[in-house]
């Protein structure tokens, strides 16, 4: 009887099922066990063992009591009444954990880095920004990261999920789950105008500082056109992508993604002696300077 019911429980751990419903089952199996108990200390009373067959009693009744205790708490959203566990925990030292609280204890961000930027802009002042990012700037990227996760920067512990937690998830949603749940800003960044173009550079430090990317447009505009119109600050540079795990048929696999890079960039109409300047320097260029402000405001309304 008792092989049987152990096979079963046994046979459970290789079923998904919710924890509630697997307490379920599981107290069931244990009622219908503890009757047996009660067959046992019947047979030994018949056969003059009145000793051994209240020792099964007490057995019984401590197992009937606890199976009362889950029958409440899984079965309904009642109290049960007699409830020593609280003085038990309390006795004891234990802090109560409930079993059917299936949350994690997300952290709220990857690490120190979050929330960084060069200074406080309002969201109006910001514009959409694409990047180009070359072989090489992908493997500079990938050394910072690689570098800011030795510092413990920023963690690896997908939030603290454990891979169960993670199989749940990627089943529930259909998509992978990702190793950073929120972007990390880098420590330093910086843009700069170079061989005409506005290459972005990040890393632990200045000192320490590497191209990153190379931006391709701000707002409709190409990068260098709108920075010889408009004065442009890079705001945030964050980390993205990275390693993710996804659902497995028994359990979860590590799939391999590069970190990439997103970046935000405020404008400023520059004063009028810079705006005659850059008039000057582009005379033989086609487009005006009302023009590239419509399509600068016109990418704004489209974030």
């Amino acid at each position: 009887m008792f092989t049987l019911i152990q096979t079963i429980a046994a046979s459970l751990g290789y079923v998904n099922l919710s924890v509630k419903l697997k307490n379920q089952i599981y107290t069931l199996l244990a009622a219908v066990g503890n009757f047996y108990l009660l067959y046992v200390a019947y047979r030994f009373f018949a056969n003059g063992f009145p000793v051994r067959g209240s020792l099964f009693i007490l057995a019984f009744l401590a197992i009937a009591y606890f199976c009362y205790l889950n029958i409440f708490y899984y079965f309904t959203s009642k109290k049960a009444k007699f409830d020593v566990s609280p003085k038990i925990e309390k006795v004891l030292h234990i802090q109560g954990k409930d079993p059917l609280s299936e949350q994690p204890q997300v952290k709220p961000n990857g690490g120190r880095g979050f929330i960084q930027t060069n200074g406080i802009f309002e969201n109006e002042e910001f514009l959409p920004a694409t990047l180009d990012i070359s072989p090489v700037q992908s493997g500079n990227l990938q050394a910072v990261a690689k570098t800011l996760r030795e510092i413990g920067f920023f963690t690896d512990d997908y939030a603290g999920l454990n891979d169960k937690q993670i199989f749940k998830q990627a089943q529930e949603t259909g998509k992978e789950v990702p190793e950073l749940p929120e972007p990390v800003a880098l420590p330093y960044f910086a843009m700069s105008v170079n061989d005409q173009k506005l290459v972005i550079r990040g890393g632990v430090n200045q000192m320490r500082s590497v191209d990153v990317a190379t931006v391709k447009t701000v707002g409709l505009l190409p990068a260098v056109e709108a920075a010889q119109k408009f004065d442009l600050f890079l705001a945030t540079a964050v980390l993205t992508g990275g390693p993710a795990k996804a659902a497995a048929r028994q359990g979860v696999v590590e799939v391999e993604h590069p970190y990439s890079l997103d970046v935000r960039i405020a404008y400023r109409k520059k004063s009028s002696d810079s705006s005659q300047k850059a008039v000057k320097d582009s005379k033989h260029e086609p487009r005006s300077h009302s023009n590239n402000d419509e399509h600068l405001s016109r990418a704004h309304k489209q974030e």
